[in-house]
């Protein structure tokens, strides 16, 4: 059973990213409760915001390891992060927007570790996949890993503006990652 804090945070994360500028009393009247309720966890808004951070962060490093640890082959392994990526970073939209105002690297700060796994395994598989001649080559690792965010953000935006349908984004969107990193299918394609 999750706890009332839990419960604060998940309404939080669900009214933000329908609105950014949402209150504590939208909040709050979104799971029934009132304001107090709330101030009785999180003394204002921005703590409560530190704390949707912290759940993301979490959320993320625990499903990218998952989808990491899905498979041994490398394509899997990349298409299961990037699914998964696309995931998170549909399912918490408004944290990602608020980072970027304030720069990427106050995100991980706290989770630096597990960041920086998740990281190094990502950047093992293009490496890999590299070596295996099945990505082009001409791109350098750092570039490939800006287009797979880059991808991920164009197809969060797509869904918010209702632009693409739901059950066609993924489909679409690692269909525009392979395609733009060259990747094969297997050494034969």
């Amino acid at each position: 059973m999750k706890s009332t804090e839990d419960k604060i945070i998940e309404a939080a994360v669900h009214v933000l990213n329908g609105n950014d500028a949402a209150t504590i009393d939208d909040i709050a009247n979104h799971i029934g409760i009132n304001r107090r309720t709330i101030h009785r966890y999180f003394k204002d808004k921005n703590l409560l915001i530190e704390q949707c951070k912290q759940k993301m962060m979490t959320t993320c490093n625990a499903t990218m390891i998952a989808a990491y640890q899905s498979s041994n082959e490398p394509i899997v392994q990349m298409e299961n992060m990037f699914y998964a990526a696309l995931s998170i970073g549909n399912e918490y939209s408004f944290v990602k927007k608020r980072f970027e105002r304030s720069g990427y690297s106050e995100v991980v700060s706290n989770e630096e570790g597990l960041y920086d796994d998740v990281k190094a395994k990502w950047f093992r598989i293009v490496e890999k996949l590299q070596e295996d001649r099945m990505v082009d080559n001409r791109f350098t690792v750092a570039w490939i890993y800006n287009l797979f965010g880059g991808i991920i953000d164009i197809a969060i935006a797509a869904l918010r503006n209702e632009e693409v349908a739901g059950n066609d984004l993924k489909k679409f969107a690692w269909s525009s990652f392979k395609g733009s990193i060259g990747l094969k299918q297997s050494i034969n394609n």
